[in-house]
């Protein structure tokens, strides 16, 4: 009898032989430990494999050939899950060949872009088991979306913790006593900690990535470090400003830890410099503090993110720059009870003098609400004319709240009931005259786009102060470097300068701020208005 070994096909007279040569060809998960002919315990604790990993061109091949010999040695299967691979395409979805000319060379990615951003790439762009559309494109956009923002996260919290020589492992201050923001961001890490966990044992490295990716980029960098640099320039080292400090290098190990697995290189690189300790594949992997969730700290601050975000929005579309302070913005009134407190926040992040809790929206926004007819034609047949007569009459401000919020309302169309839903309603909300709005995730703002010339002025102040700041850092000027600033402006920017200077100085680090002709200063516009700038850097 002559038996042929699946894995290298020669032909054998012993099952003995199959086996010997199959093991010694690195099966997994036999060979290692040289079973059947040492280490049986051990290997009767690891069998089976948890899974197994593979291309998709190994269905008949590999996997094939470890569950056949296993069956035959063992009688089951030599795994309990199968991960394949499926192929990498190029950015049109055909199959790389060099016929075709599509072939990327990995290694050129390697010295281009880092081994940890094409590592990131593969895993973020989509499952490990769908087919991957390669872009380089895509490769550069996470390149700088994921590994520049967190480099720049890392890099900004070292520059101040060097400046004052500070290691925030010396203090710590208690959860409970750190400023909202504080517990907000640690709470959304840990809710990070528990979906990576999830994640990562469903073996789904793309829901992985992308829940890290948008916590850096939105909550960590966006949020947390924009709206705490204030804290880390305070003189004196306050109680703020340890838990800024204890939060910052927290929340930037555990992601450091987090991410080992998918970009070794840098996680270990800020793992080391933060911790001093020998490496990040050493440490353990973050656990969820369940104790540390705190879901109304984090409906709180998301939903602010939100109304800014969509304030934002409004910013844009009626051409009003974020330095241009507004008069108002109206959000929905019945969110005043759990944010009423956090409305010095909006008023910052939007740059607005006054947040309202509106509970009368017609004075500001006009409501149409037809049928879709697409939809509710076929739905309704004859019925569809009669159906827009009752909408036509009814409360349209009601249904389409009620909807958008995903609830129950019904209509009753000759005898018909109808279940309104936004698929089959056109629902069209404007602005009136002098008010933008925006709307989404079943929110809204309106802003007043009106502007006064006290607005206008201080849109001027804020433009200027931004100026200078550009010109110190294009200058090479020093973090804390004292400079004098001249100017040459019309009598609208001189107004404003005026109006203004002891805060222009305020946030320049400026000694003196003072009107000069001089052809060689650099022109800047300031919205619209042509000023000549100049900055010297003082002795003090």
């Amino acid at each position: 009898m002559h038996i042929v070994c699946p894995e290298c096909g020669k032909p054998m007279t012993r099952v003995k032989d199959v086996i010997d040569c199959w093991f010694d060809s690195g099966s997994m998960p036999y060979a290692q430990l040289h079973y059947p002919f040492e280490n049986k315990e051990v290997f009767e604790k690891n069998f089976p494999a948890d899974f197994i990993n593979e291309g998709i061109d190994q269905t008949r091949g590999w996997f094939y050939s470890l569950l056949a010999i296993s069956t035959f040695v063992k009688g089951k299967s030599p795994y309990k899950r199968v991960l394949v691979n499926d192929l990498i395409l190029d950015k049109y979805g055909k199959k790389m060949s060099k016929s075709r000319g599509n072939t990327v060379n990995p290694f050129d990615l390697f010295d281009k872009y880092g081994a940890d951003a094409l590592r990131w790439y593969l895993l973020y762009v989509s499952p490990a088991w769908a087919p991957t559309r390669f872009d380089e494109d895509g490769l550069k956009e996470v390149l700088s979306k994921y590994f520049g923002t967190i480099k720049n996260v890392y890099t900004f919290f070292a520059m101040y913790a060097n400046t004052d020589s500070i290691d925030p492992t010396e203090f710590f201050v208690e959860y409970k006593d750190r400023p909202e923001l504080d517990r907000w961001i640690v709470s959304k890490f840990n809710n990070l900690v528990k979906y990576v966990r999830e994640s990562m044992n469903a073996y789904d490295h793309n829901k992985t990535v992308k829940a890290i990716q948008e916590f850096v980029n939105e909550d960590l960098s966006n949020w947390y470090i924009r709206r705490s640099r204030r804290r880390f320039w305070a003189t004196e080292l306050t109680e703020d400003k340890k838990a800024v400090y204890n939060t910052t290098y927290e929340i930037l190990v555990g992601i450091s830890q987090l991410t080992a697995p998918f970009a070794p290189y840098l996680s270990e690189e800020i793992y080391r410099n933060l911790t001093g300790e020998v490496s990040v594949h050493l440490s353990c992997y973050p656990e969820v503090h369940e104790e540390l969730i705190d879901e109304n700290v984090e409906k709180r601050m998301d939903l602010v993110k939100d109304l800014v975000k969509l304030g934002r929005a409004s910013r844009e579309n009626a051409k009003i720059k974020v330095r241009q302070p507004i008069r108002r913005i109206h959000i929905d009134g019945k969110y005043q009870s759990l944010i009423e407190d956090l409305v010095p926040l909006i008023k910052e992040e939007l740059n607005v003098k006054e947040v309202v809790f509106e509970h009368d929206l017609n004075e500001f926004m006009d409501f149409t609400l037809k049928p879709n007819f697409k939809v509710a034609g076929p739905m309704l047949g004859s019925n569809v004319k009669a159906f827009a007569a009752v909408l036509a009459k009814a409360d349209s401000l009601e249904i389409i709240t009620k909807v958008q919020a995903g609830e129950e309302y019904k209509l009753t169309v000759n005898c018909q009931v109808v279940d309104l839903n936004e698929d089959i309603l056109d629902i069209r909300i404007s602005a009136k005259e002098g008010y933008d709005v925006s709307t989404g995730n079943n929110l809204f703002t309106i802003i007043d786009t009106n502007l006064t010339e006290d607005l206008i002025n201080e849109g001027y102040a804020r433009e200027f102060i931004s100026k200078v700041q550009q010109m110190r850092k294009n200058n090479g000027y020093e973090m804390m470097d004292r400079i004098k600033i001249f100017y040459d402006g019309s009598e609208e920017i001189d107004s404003a300068v005026r109006e203004y200077e002891e805060f222009i100085k305020s946030e320049t680090l400026a000694d003196t701020v003072e009107k000069v002709t001089d052809s060689t200063m650099e022109v800047q516009n300031l919205n619209g208005a042509d000023t000549g700038m100049k900055l010297e850097k003082t002795s003090k």
